[in-house]
């Protein structure tokens, strides 16, 4: 579940940032916050109004939109008091159905507003227990709004004369921000992640290892699993055990401390404040808790006698549904951190990978086709270039392509009828999953949906059984019931397995039909269970440590492999089925509070969505920048409507070098099909194309103009693709009257052109290109992008002009070494016409920038250089540029001082060679400057949530002018 979106933009005040003992200065907050739940121009939106909320949603969520704001009525009469604080004015929550994943964001800047995914959580997601997912989603978020909203103090001050910019909250670390929101979650429901089995044994597991995490990689990051849901999980049980020592009174303290501090990041003496200790001393009480619980807990499992299966893969991270093809052989979803996320087909017997059967993205569940040779599944794809959605897509293992059999379906986790010829599958939509059966051959045109849930029900993983009678699927139903259901197919009845509040999961048939195997953690562990249908006894399979999911059984009924959790994360687990060795399961205990139903859809009044009451600026901030000749101070306003259909932006800067001003204004409307962008902007800078006795001078000159633009885009789930189209319309003029000594010896001066330049422009870009979670940067796949300009009297220019860009960038992984990288790219430009002779062109070196500037202006410089020379050394009508980085792993460090807010991730180098040139006129292989060096990165946070990048390099030229350089700076390699 998405947290607060905590934007961080250089400009108003980085006040009291400590960094290795230097004194961070401006500090500046401002959302990022996507705009996507706007794209679709179709959709038509309305809005409900409650005294706390508005909640703006598009049809056909009316339902699902009053029945959030009851919930959420509910949420703020219990959370507002907990943590004494009422908000100023409402909050606004954006209710969608556009994505297949169940998340949640929140954010407090510059305005308090939620953002919901209809969508409730997958089969195996941390967040799938739950008694109302709706309510779980809402009180998380709703936490995170009275949290962040808490502002006191100077910051209050602050806040009343720039509007809401700086919610001192925000900047706690992450583990705070995201446990606190989950241990409400839990606390005012009988379920959440502090009660989920699944969260239980991501923290057994690393207690159990010895790896329970430090202080400083929770507060930060650490790129090992749980990866994103470290903070949740780390930070919800350090919050639980904070308040069952102090109180919840101790949290409200914290929070209302931190929320009034002008200078951020005490958080060890707002914690000793509040409770006498700081958070060192008491995360290194809860380390000390947290081992005894588990080693007892291990005891006690091992008592038992362990009953596990043999690893057959150890790349952890991400695994999803194994499913026997043969008796030998097993597909499964793989996401381990080093290759793209497939289908890989392994040995059952030893775990050999046997090859990839294809690119998949999503949890991607699939089933065997009897015939042998065709595998279906489900993979997110995207839908009208818009959505992206699960669909049911069909592979042949004999080297056949991919064949996508729905579109926008919303289908997922299939499986195939005995016969061959039916699938049943998942169908989603409006917070409802229901059970649906099509014909193999048109499943659109024939699907029928045969298990209707009752709204806001669920159902998972269907599976036929061995007659094709009966279809076996879990459900969640009201009450916070996950049981296994058996439905008739032909009758539509439906037979109970289980009831009861344990999570019962991912049934699958043994081939003789004796015994139906499920998951359960009805001990608080998960294992797998077999029920047997003629007796209606229950089994117990498997008895493990960590975690024994999804269960699947070998044709010859021999084998079962399963879903397992070990230290790095999911991976198949399989042993030899011997139904002598199962044992009676235990009954299931109940400990859980009553779960509360959820409350009545609230009988409101809807109105059309109208985006004035949140368009206008809220905000304003002061901006510390570059602008052509040296450092700018400036002024900026950001806005835009809460739901999406307008985003703005504004700034006004003053150069401190010379005195000049620079304005631009941008606004974009989103509720066409293609999104318009329109820009307007005043500014001087150098250029050149001045010439006086035959020697180039400066030129200022002066551009007043604008632009208007469409984009498109083309996502897919393994390439994007997009195409753009601009008019711009601009003045060109000098700014100063030109000062030089005339030398009757040479031709009078020429003077770049001034006029009226009308351009129109066409781009296009597309990448396929892959990082995993263990590459240092991309590691294969392409990027391509392409641009092409024209002026012309006929589009209302003085000039005739043509320009043209592109950039190809090649990532190639070493296929002896994992990680090891070879990047290669081209890039060039060419321009011609009545103002070719400007020098539109330039290579050379990096600029010599200041890394604290950069850090206060948030710029990057990019990976385009010709390394080894003088910046700018060349300029021209063309040029061109090839770069070749062999890019290297050197070692995770993962490490800060426990609080500190800068914290380094990872090490990792470059040896690179680049060659190219910018010139007027033809080409000259000869006069191309070739250039060669190192370089040293080091990826780093600071601020708990912002990521950069150091670079550290040695570079020299070969050729003509070419010299050693060494330099230093924030970058973004290509």
């Amino acid at each position: 579940m998405g947290g607060p979106k905590v934007g961080l933009k250089a400009g108003f005040f980085w006040a009291g940032l400590v960094i290795l003992g230097a004194v961070w200065a401006v500090l500046t907050f401002w959302p990022a916050e996507a705009q996507a739940q706007a794209a679709d121009p179709h959709l038509t939106w309305r809005t409900v109004r409650t005294g706390h909320f508005e909640i703006h949603y598009h049809e056909p969520l009316g339902l699902v939109a009053r029945r959030v704001a009851a919930i959420a009525e509910r949420a703020h009469e219990r959370l507002a008091p907990l943590l004494d604080h009422e908000p100023s004015e409402v909050t606004r929550i954006v209710l969608s159905d556009n994505s297949d994943f169940a998340n949640g964001s929140a954010t407090a800047i510059p305005f308090n507003r939620i953002r919901l995914f209809a969508t409730g959580p997958e089969d195996l997601s941390a967040l799938s227990d739950f008694d109302d997912w709706l309510t779980l989603l809402v009180t998380h978020e709703h936490t995170h709004i009275l949290h962040l909203d808490t502002i006191g103090g100077i910051p209050a001050l602050i806040n009343m004369v720039f509007g809401k910019v700086y919610p001192p909250n925000s900047v706690q670390p992450g583990w705070f921000l995201e446990g606190l929101a989950t241990y409400e979650e839990s606390l005012h429901t009988s379920a959440g992640r502090i009660r989920s089995t699944v969260f239980d044994m991501y923290l057994r597991t690393d207690a159990l290892e010895g790896r329970l995490l430090r202080m400083d990689q929770i507060s930060n990051a650490v790129d090992r699993f749980p990866r994103g849901n470290v903070r949740y999980l780390y930070g919800s049980r350090f919050i639980e055990f904070i308040a069952e020592r102090y109180g919840h009174e101790a949290l409200t303290a914290m929070s209302h401390d931190y929320g009034s501090q002008l200078i951020p990041y005490g958080v060890n003496r707002t914690a000793e404040r509040a409770t006498g200790k700081t958070l060192v001393e008491l995360y290194q009480e809860w380390l000390t808790v947290t081992r005894g619980r588990y080693r007892r807990t291990a005891r006690r499992i091992r008592s038992q006698g362990l009953r596990t299966g043999q690893n057959l893969t150890n790349h952890g991270m991400e695994a999803r549904a194994p499913r026997f093809l043969d008796d030998r052989q097993l597909v499964y979803y793989a996401s381990d951190g080093r290759d793209r996320p497939q289908l890989r087909v392994i040995d059952s017997r030893d775990g050999e990978v046997i090859g990839e059967l294809d690119r998949a993205s999503g949890a991607a569940y699939s089933s065997p086709h009897p015939d042998g040779h065709h595998v279906y599944y489900s993979s997110l794809e995207t839908h009208r270039d818009i959505y992206r959605f699960y669909d049911l897509f069909r592979i042949d293992r004999r080297g056949g392509s991919r064949e996508r059999l729905t579109r926008g379906m919303r289908a997922r986790e299939p499986d195939v009828s005995p016969d061959g010829r039916r699938l049943t599958f998942v169908i989603n939509g409006a917070s409802t999953t229901h059970l649906a059966v099509a014909d193999i051959g048109d499943i659109e045109g024939t699907k029928e949906i045969i298990f209707r849930s009752p709204r806001f029900h669920q159902v998972y993983t269907p599976k036929w059984s061995g007659d094709g009678r009966t279809i076996a699927f879990s459900a969640w139903r009201e009450g916070g019931y996950r049981d296994i259901l058996l439905l008739d197919v032909a009758t539509g009845r439906v037979e109970e397995v289980t009831r009861d509040r344990a999570l019962d999961i991912g049934p699958a048939w043994g081939p003789d039909g004796r015994y139906l195997y499920f998951a359960s953690d009805r001990t608080g562990i998960s294992n797998i269970y077999a029920y047997e249908l003629s007796s209606g006894r229950t089994l117990q399979v498997t008895n493990v440590l960590g975690g024994a999911y999804s269960p699947t059984i070998s044709p010859d009924g021999t084998r079962i492999a399963y879903l397992g959790f070990a230290r790095n994360g999911w991976d198949i687990w399989a042993m030899d089925l011997d139904p002598t060795a199962f044992r009676p399961a235990t009954p299931y205990l109940d400990d859980r509070p009553a779960a509360e139903p959820a409350p009545a859809a609230l009988p409101l009044e809807s109105e059309p969505y109208s985006p004035a009451g949140t368009f206008l600026p809220r905000s304003w901030m002061l901006t510390y920048g570059q602008d052509a000749f040296g450092s700018e101070l400036g002024a900026t306003v950001e806005g835009g409507d809460v739901v999406g259909f307008h985003r703005y932006s504004a700034r006004v800067g003053v150069g401190l070098t010379r005195g000049n001003v620079n304005a631009d204004v941008t606004y974009v409307y989103q509720r066409t099909p293609l999104p318009v962008t329109l820009r307007a902007y005043y500014g001087l800078s150098p250029r050149g194309g001045l010439f006086v006795s035959g020697e180039p001078e400066e030129w200022i000159e002066r551009a007043v103009g604008g632009e208007v633009g469409v984009r498109y885009s083309f996502p897919r789930a393994f390439n994007s693709e997009a195409i753009s189209l601009t008019y711009g319309l601009t003045h060109l003029g000098n700014a100063e009257p030109v000062r030089v000594d005339l030398d009757p010896n040479f031709p009078p001066p020429i003077l770049p052109e001034q006029g009226l330049l009308a351009s129109l422009r066409l781009g296009w870009s597309w990448s396929d290109a892959v990082r995993t979670a263990w590459d240092v940067t991309p590691s294969e796949g392409r990027r391509i992008n392409l641009s092409i300009s024209m002026a012309h009297p006929l589009i209302g220019s003085q000039f005739t002009a043509v320009t043209g860009r592109w950039n190809i960038t090649q990532y190639l992984e070493n296929p002896l070494i994992q990680h090891h990288i070879l990047a290669l790219r081209y890039a060039g430009g060419i321009s011609g016409g009545d103002i070719g002779r400007r020098g539109i062109f330039a290579v050379g070196g990096f600029p010599d920038v200041s890394v604290l500037d950069q850090l206060l202006n948030q710029s990057f410089l990019g990976g385009q250089a010709l390394r080894g020379y003088p910046t700018f050394d060349r300029r021209g009508t063309q040029f061109h540029l090839v770069q070749a980085e062999y890019r290297f792993p050197l070692h995770r460090i993962m490490w800060s001082v426990e609080t500190l807010p800068a914290y380094i991730q990872r090490i990792w180098g470059s040896a690179f060679m680049d060659w190219g040139d910018a010139f007027f006129g033809d080409p000259a292989l000869e006069r191309f400057r070739f250039g060669v060096g190192a370089e040293l990165f080091v990826d780093f946070m600071l601020g708990y949530f912002l990521t950069y990048t150091l670079r550290i390099g040695i570079a020299h030229g070969l050729s003509e002018g070419g010299e050693t350089q060494g330099y230093v700076h924030l970058g973004v390699p290509f």
